[in-house]
């Protein structure tokens, strides 16, 4: 699994750490209702999510905690931090499609605590920072068999350290 950081930044500067592992995901997309209706299944008029898939881990591009000092040191960050899940869609849609789509409540709050460190060599000045870790899945929204929007869902998981020294 990749992660995926934001734009510019220098990837031997990031760790990401993780309290749980991600959500199981059997395919890299999965239907939540199937593109050819059975005769069964009448056509949901008020809409529908299809095409939901999981691309993986992102860092969010806000520093929630940083710390710096002159070496020989460690850094440390300590969170605890409670973060609703992110959701935006581009058409109506019921919240308990979207949930059902991704195989969570995607109106829950989580709750993550972790810890970060970066040992500063002697002679340098160290800076650590602590970002939010999302896992982050996308879907089409349809009415009535038509394509009408999409959306995407990015459910905090933990936290990705950018770390540094000047």
């Amino acid at each position: 699994m990749t992660t995926q950081l934001p734009a510019g930044a220098d990837p031997s500067h990031w760790v990401v750490d993780r309290k749980a592992p991600a959500a199981a995901q059997t395919s890299a997309s999965t239907h939540v209702t199937p593109t050819r209706k059975s005769p069964e299944r009448p056509v949901d008029a008020w809409g529908e999510i299809r095409d939901v898939a999981y691309h993986g881990q992102v860092c969010g591009t806000d520093v929630i905690d940083a710390n710096s000092g002159p070496g020989p040191m460690t850094l440390t960050l300590t969170q605890t931090r409670s973060t609703a899940t992110q959701w935006t869609a581009s058409a109506s849609i019921d919240l308990w499609k979207i949930s059902a789509g991704v195989g969570f409540n995607v109106t829950d709050t989580v709750t993550n605590t972790e810890s970060g460190s970066y040992t500063v060599p002697d002679g340098k000045f160290g800076n650590l920072q602590a970002y939010q870790l999302f896992d982050y899945w996308t879907y089409s929204i349809y009415e009535a068999g038509a394509y009408v929007g999409d959306g995407e869902v990015k459910k905090p998981v933990g936290f990705c350290y950018n770390a540094w020294t000047n």
